[in-house]
């Protein structure tokens, strides 16, 4: 349980994530623990986690937890280990748990097996996507759920009585429709709009996958890449637009500067 300046705390079961996204941003993780390895083919599981966590939840202050900003909690192996449930019943059997808020975000259909508890403790579950389009989610996050199971389990969530929000995240410019989302997700509580991070660590991965796979779309990508605050306009004009005709509230459009970590 750490404090963050994106939240209050962040909690991340794992260093290093098996989805193998080719955007993702939290390669610079590596460098704490000087991994040689590439992104996406390492795991570290944290299995004094849930142990360390009943006394920071006694001696940390109220605030919200948000699981997790650098890897994802139902990364694969976490079928295995279970520490992600472990956590969350730490929490629950916590006699300190009604001083946290929680919030979990996952690409992983996995989350269904915690329904039990994320509805004991109030969670607002959220699945981060991107298209609908499942031959790009292939290439772009060739370990995640498919966009239709992420969309399931939100739908399974929401029946079993749990929050639940979409992410739409990164919006990869030239690829992402946003009114397909918008459409799709419109039965959830709120939505975030997640523009990329085009930090160098990131570009230099991600593009030459597009130029590989997606050609087409590297004129779009070099247009937000070049023209940042063009593009998030053009973005959040669009967004506002989808928010009155879909009636999916948009919580924030979180946008990005360049700089590398």
């Amino acid at each position: 349980m750490t404090k963050s300046k994106l939240t209050d705390y962040v909690i991340n079961p794992y260093t290093g994530c098996q989805h193998g996204c080719k955007y993702c941003y939290a390669t610079f993780m590596k460098r704490f623990q000087n991994i040689k390895e590439d992104w996406g083919e390492f795991i570290h599981v944290k299995v004094n986690c849930p142990e360390l966590l009943k006394k920071e939840l006694e001696k940390n202050k109220p605030g919200h937890i948000w699981m997790s900003s650098v890897t994802d909690l139902y990364t694969p192996i976490e079928a295995k280990y279970k520490i992600t449930r472990k956590i969350l019943e730490t929490i629950a059997n916590s006699p300190y748990k009604n001083k946290f808020s929680i919030e979990i975000l996952t690409k992983s259909a996995l989350v269904r097996r915690d329904f039990d508890v994320l509805k004991e403790l109030n969670v607002d579950l959220g699945m981060s996507i991107n298209t609908l389009d499942e031959n790009v989610t292939k290439i772009i996050e060739p370990m995640a759920a498919l966009p239709k199971e992420r969309i399931k389990t939100l739908k399974q969530a929401k029946e079993k009585g749990i929050k639940v929000y979409a992410f739409i995240s990164p919006v990869l410019p030239g690829i992402t429709n946003l009114e397909e989302l918008f459409k799709e997700l419109n039965f959830c509580e709120y939505a975030w709009v997640e523009l990329l991070n085009t930090k160098p660590s990131v570009i230099e991965r991600l593009m030459p996958v597009i130029k590989k796979h997606f050609p087409e779309k590297m004129k779009d990508f070099d247009f937000a890449i070049n023209h940042p605050k063009e593009y998030f306009e053009k973005v959040k004009k669009e967004a506002k637009q989808l928010e009155k005709k879909y009636g999916l509230r948009v919580h924030d459009i979180i946008e990005h500067n360049s700089l590398d970590l």
